[in-house]
């Protein structure tokens, strides 16, 4: 056990070197130039060297050079042996071209090997500024928001301990879905201390490490006060259907969060004074989806909160690229016979009015993804 984890800990501190734009942006293009050249069967270890020695981040560059990737490496190889016959003023190949004879003839090394080298030094230095600027730009834009980055590391390195992978998964959660942060704003959560959190359907407790995050950067002085105060201590109750992620969030969250294993549609509902219920319901049939909220009218104390999001049926283009999504999602579980049930906005305002909600909120948490999702904020009458 003290091997794999230092293991893990030396895994993390790789992954997480060089995080600066221009030094992130430098491991992708250096990857990619790397993954271009002939030395094949050499492009991780020069990867690991060369990153090493000008400081960069190992991990990216190692897997920026998976650019000559089996298939698209042969696409690599045809361009620099064309741009090389180009430079040499050679006639262009063509697929005709391609017969047993010339084949052979082509890969005679002399001839071959000057091609792909002199190719290699020109189509390398391309495709890594090509996809070096984005990457600068989008490291950019972390590195505008270091308060909140750092939150979002804190609460995602407690899944260190899990796993790289629970790791990366909820790093990027935390990072991409605007639902999380959402959660942070003032007002969203306005709970007194030690009131409960339940949170249905809350896969790995995402949200609980967040907020635990936040309480302890509020309390070493280190979260920003424009934003506010962070939600209180709360005390967090949690029911996944899905035991591998449960293991994980008591793993990661401890004594900190209570989570069960349990079905949604039959779990006895402990009292609470709000309610997450974020991307679950389109998944249960729509008299599953009506029980399931009349259970959480009855178990919220008066005037407690429900936070739903779910998709919006009607967001047009977005909705479509959430409904391929989902069955992407689904294919790759396995679960070929998937069904879900979508309502629009109103359809989902309309629902929890008729339930005794009073919907004080809906607005889009799909900002900066192509996903039409809504969150509603209900309070019980």
């Amino acid at each position: 056990m003290k091997l794999q984890k230092k293991l893990r800990e030396t895994l993390y501190r790789l992954r997480t070197e060089g995080g600066s734009p221009g030094r992130v942006a430098a491991a992708v293009g250096l990857g990619v130039f790397i993954g271009c050249s002939p030395f094949w069967g050499f492009h991780i270890i020069l990867c690991l060297f060369i990153a090493r020695l000008l400081r960069l981040n190992r991990v990216l560059t190692a897997l920026a050079s998976h650019i000559s990737f089996p298939g698209f490496s042969l696409l690599v190889l045809w361009a620099e042996v064309e741009i090389g016959r180009w430079l040499r003023s050679a006639p262009l190949l063509s697929v005709h071209s391609f017969r047993a004879d010339d084949l052979w003839h082509l890969l005679w090394w002399r001839q071959f090997g000057f091609d792909v080298v002199v190719g290699s030094f020109v189509l390398g230095p391309v495709l890594a500024v090509a996809f070096a600027v984005p990457t600068y730009w989008i490291a950019l834009r972390r590195s505008r928001e270091p308060e909140r980055n750092a939150l979002l590391e804190e609460a995602a390195f407690c899944y260190l301990g899990t796993g790289l992978l629970n790791w990366e998964f909820v790093r990027g959660k935390l990072r991409h879905d605007p639902v999380y942060f959402h959660l942070l704003r003032p007002g969203v959560l306005p709970l007194k201390p030690g009131g409960h959190l339940l949170d249905l359907g809350c896969g790995r407790g995402i949200v609980f490490a967040l907020l635990l995050a936040a309480r302890g950067r509020a309390e070493r002085g280190e979260y920003p006060a424009v934003w506010g105060s962070p939600p209180p201590a709360l005390r967090f109750y949690g029911i996944e259907e899905r035991a591998k992620a449960v293991a994980v969030a008591c793993q990661a969250l401890g004594a900190d969060a209570h989570i069960e294993a349990d079905d949604l549609c039959t779990a006895p509902l402990p009292p609470a004074d709000a309610v997450l219920l974020l991307d679950v319901l389109h998944y249960l049939p729509a008299a599953a989806q009506e029980a399931l909220l009349a259970r959480i009218a009855a178990t919220l104390a008066p005037g407690g909160l429900l936070l739903l999001r779910d998709a919006d049926a009607a967001g047009g283009w977005r909705f479509t690229a959430t409904r391929l999504q989902e069955r992407l999602s689904a294919l790759a579980r396995r679960h070929w016979r998937q069904r879900f049930h979508y309502r629009s906005r109103g359809a989902w305002s309309r629902l929890l009015e008729n339930l005794d909600f009073e919907v004080m909120d809906d607005e889009p948490m799909g900002k900066g993804t192509p996903f039409a999702n809504v969150l509603l904020t209900a309070r019980k009458r």
